[in-house]
């Protein structure tokens, strides 16, 4: 293989793995792990960022797999079917790393297995099933976030002394579920006429954009009342920070959302683009919020800092190509508030 062969299909994985959302879901599962455990178990919370970072790998790998044939007709450009990365490469690389994400697991021991295998069925069963079965696969795909909150508990081991940690726990699982659930509704908003043409009926296939904007808005409420009452059930300890954080993630919020209700009748690409390409940054904000309480502001800034500047950085160089099949950068930053005339004509 030639230098520029094989740095054309180095090009094809890392497009795969999707960058720009790759410092999320290690990160819930840090969150769940620094909240039932603090900073008193550091391999622990190693493991507890590593195994759900190898499932989201994997499951970016099996998805774009299974969805080789809708991609061929309405995203040509992307890695599968462009030839750049073969399809049974990508189902063998999606399997490796299932088995990372397994042998972590079993080290962690029955909760991380059973955490780690529901986790596995749910990437399988939202990319072979439900993903073309309306709000059923927006549930189903939104469940892997708080799969990993609860696997970064269980990592570490839910402490006996602080019983208090069990209903806030709960309180975010509900809160990444349903934040999971509406950027995953605000993706297929985004990619409406290519499922009406591959078949996929999802929920602005089946019920229009105005009825999915006004989901997604519901989803959002939820979240925000859930992760609010998970900073109430918390010690002192951190919550000001936290609280602080929520409001932080609340703008982030209003700015992605808005735009979707003034244009919920008609929905052009790069409107559920950029509202997407905000939440993205926005849930990591959320992520680094639990670590807060968990690890104390610190910690929380010295992680969120660079993973937010990544996030926007890889959204800035690729993620338009990766979505659209252009090289228009501008798409993707998704940090202006106003659509111009050239982009919804």
């Amino acid at each position: 293989m030639s230098t520029a062969d094989a740095g054309r299909a180095l090009r094809a994985h890392v497009e795969t793995w999707r960058p720009y959302t790759l410092w999320y879901v290690g990160l819930v599962g840090l969150a769940g792990a620094a909240l039932a455990g603090g900073p008193d178990h550091p391999w622990l919370l190693v493991s507890a960022w590593a195994a759900p970072t190898a499932g989201w790998l994997g499951g970016h790998y099996l998805g774009d797999y299974f969805d080789r044939e809708l991609d061929a007709g309405s995203k040509p450009h992307r890695p599968i079917p462009s030839r750049r990365l073969g399809a049974r490469t990508a189902l063998r690389c999606g399997c490796a790393c299932f088995a990372v994400l397994a042998v972590l697991a079993v080290l962690g021991g029955w909760g991380t297995t059973s955490a780690a295998v529901l986790a596995a069925f749910g990437i399988v069963a939202y990319s072979r099933w439900f993903k073309a079965r309306g709000v059923a696969g927006n549930l189903v795909r939104g469940a892997l976030g708080a799969i990993a909150l609860l696997y970064g508990a269980l990592a570490v081991g839910l402490p006996p002394d602080r019983p208090s940690t069990v209903p806030v726990l709960l309180a975010l699982t509900v809160a990444f579920w349903s934040h999971d659930a509406m950027s995953n509704l605000v993706g297929a908003l985004r990619d409406i006429d290519g499922d009406r043409a591959g078949g996929y009926e999802t929920l602005p296939v089946r019920r229009g954009a105005p009825f999915a904007v006004r989901t997604v808005l519901a989803l959002y409420a939820v979240t925000v009342v859930a992760a609010f009452t998970a900073g109430m059930l918390a010690g002192p300890d951190g919550r000001t920070g936290y609280l602080v954080t929520l409001l932080v993630v609340l703008v982030m919020g209003v700015v992605a959302l808005a735009p979707l209700v003034a244009h919920r009748d008609e929905m052009p690409v790069v409107v559920g683009l950029r509202a997407h390409s905000v939440l993205v940054v926005e849930r990591v904000v959320l992520a680094s919020a639990v670590v807060g309480l968990g690890l104390g502001l610190g910690w929380q800034l010295i992680l969120v800092l660079p993973m937010v500047a990544l996030t926007w950085w890889a959204q800035h160089v690729m993620r338009a190509q990766h979505e659209l099949g252009t090289a228009r950068p501008g798409l993707a930053l998704a940090t202006r508030r106003q659509v111009s005339m050239e982009d919804v004509s």
